[in-house]
């Protein structure tokens, strides 16, 4: 049996390794720093399995206690990325990074997935490099 993949007529092909990494905002006042830190790992994580961000896929969102993810401008970009298949996975520091509310999570990971779109979080090797720096 071949090993071909089949795609839907009038659907581009997307590599299988062509992620958004996205992140937001913990709260209101988050330090940027922090920010830059979660996608930086973010990043490494995509790196080590061969993954390459999408062109304008490096996002972060707004604060996540105050705005529902639709409403957030990084969110809205990897929901407009989904739609285009321009990527295959959204790699984020941990599951409540797409929304605190399991329901509204649910409801964008089942978004995600119409379109072929996974999610992989980083958060065991935030934790295992996290350790290492405390001890």
């Amino acid at each position: 049996m071949s090993d071909t993949q089949l795609i839907a007529p009038g659907i581009p092909r997307r590599e299988p390794t062509t992620v958004a990494l996205y992140a937001s905002d913990p709260e209101p006042d988050a330090d940027p720093d922090a920010l830059r830190g979660m996608l930086a790992a973010a990043a490494a994580f995509s790196a080590g399995h061969g993954w390459t961000a999408a062109d304008g896929g490096i996002l972060s969102g707004g604060c996540l206690i105050s705005q529902p993810p639709p409403s957030r401008t990084g969110w809205a970009r990897v929901r407009e990325l989904a739609e285009q298949c321009a990527i295959s996975t959204v790699v984020e520091p941990s599951l409540g990074h797409i929304s605190l509310s399991w329901k509204q999570r649910e409801a964008e990971r089942s978004f995600l997935r119409r379109h072929g779109v996974s999610v992989a979080t980083v958060e065991p090797m935030l934790d295992s490099n996290l350790s290492k720096v405390i001890r």
